[in-house]
């Protein structure tokens, strides 16, 4: 049976209109933003977002819908502005995964793919960052300048004042162990040097499998995905 698919222009048309309508529906997303804080700019944030994931893929010359995905993916996690940007990101993460799974599905390499139990869906990556201000969140205290990490958008999971102990513990109450691989994206203004001492001191922790990834996002020190 033949399986007609888009290609990749397609595939940037497709986000370049929605896109459009995102931008038209900002202030309506914007009036019904509550968390953390009521400050209206989820819809801004994901419009942002959107923006600086089809520049991305625009300069991928080539056309295959798997590698524009992978560019999509890859402009989202770098351009994630606010919360609603991250979670956005590891929605186009999730996409070009699947879209390179389903094409080798289709060319009969299904035996050459890797599965792993996902431990955290994609949207649910835990975000670490440093807070900007006093605060408090799920009744807990948070101080201006202190480490917090956050699971999706919601669920405060560990604060510190150490960035490699709020990951640590982070990655803890997500059940490492039972996890297939821990990837760590590390932002533009973190050394690639803690980002890997990190890593280590989870494997050592956790006896668990960990990759370091450069993201490059601005906002956020770490982005911890557990599959």
């Amino acid at each position: 049976m033949k399986t007609d698919l888009a290609d990749g222009q397609t595939l940037k048309e497709m986000f370049a209109s929605g896109t459009v309508w995102l931008e038209k529906s900002a202030p309506d997303i914007n009036a019904i933003n509550v968390f953390p804080v009521p400050d209206g700019d989820t819809g801004t944030n994901m419009v942002l977002t959107m923006k600086f994931t089809l520049e991305e893929a625009k300069r991928n010359s080539d056309n295959h819908v798997s590698s524009v995905a992978k560019s999509l993916a890859h402009g989202a996690l770098r351009g994630a502005r606010g919360n609603s940007g991250v979670i956005l990101s590891q929605f186009f993460r999730g996409l070009a995964k699947g879209l390179d799974g389903a094409l080798r599905f289709l060319k009969g390499e299904s035996h050459k793919m890797q599965y792993r139990k996902p431990r955290l869906v994609v949207a649910e990556a835990a975000i670490a960052s440093r807070a900007a201000r006093e605060t408090c969140l799920e009744g807990l205290g948070i101080r201006k300048g202190q480490f917090i990490a956050i699971l999706g958008d919601e669920e405060l999971i560990a604060r510190a004042d150490k960035i490699g102990d709020v990951i640590s513990e982070a990655v803890g109450k997500a059940e490492a162990e039972e996890a297939g691989i821990v990837t760590i994206y590390y932002g533009a203004e973190i050394n690639g040097a803690e980002a890997q001492q990190i890593a280590q001191e989870i494997r050592d922790r956790y006896h668990t499998e960990v990759e370091v990834v450069y993201g490059g996002q601005p906002h956020y020190n770490y982005i911890i995905s557990l599959e």
